[in-house]
């Protein structure tokens, strides 16, 4: 795979990649969690110029963790061709960075059961059950900034 860059990009140039892999049922305009945000920041991985994975977080506090900067993590998508190049891990890891320059000491979300191996091999932690939520079953995850 060509070499990544992880960079700061518009919401709208991430949204399609986050809708096809996140919620394919969705007609490609459509608006996404998170897209109404203004204080979303959105990062993108690229392999040469082709997106390859993306996310977007912003500021929210964690209810399980009540009184600490928090920022949460939301529509972290990877292009399945993409999946286990480093693309996400890269993505992450800016995102984490970024959450930390804002100030905050932990960077949360709530994770699709199917992802929390790969939120755990990048040090990620779980809190609490698996819930059920629009889509699939989900868990709460966290980690320390």
């Amino acid at each position: 795979m060509t070499e990544l860059t992880v960079r700061v990009i518009d919401g709208a140039q991430g949204r399609e990649l986050r809708r096809t892999v996140l919620r394919p049922h969705l007609a490609p305009d459509a608006f996404l969690p998170g897209d109404d945000k203004p204080s979303a920041i959105h990062l993108a991985a690229f392999a040469g110029s082709s997106l390859v994975s993306t996310c977007l977080i912003f500021p929210e506090p964690c209810s399980w963790q009540p009184g600490r900067p928090a920022w949460r993590l939301r529509s972290m998508a990877t292009d399945p061709a993409a999946r286990g190049t480093g693309a996400g891990r890269a993505v992450l890891a800016a995102a984490a960075d970024s959450a930390r320059d804002h100030h905050a000491e932990l960077l949360w979300c709530e994770a699709r059961e199917a992802a929390v191996g790969f939120y755990q091999r990048c040090g990620w932690q779980l809190h609490g059950e698996r819930f059920d939520k629009e889509l699939d079953p989900h868990r709460h995850m966290w980690v320390e900034l």
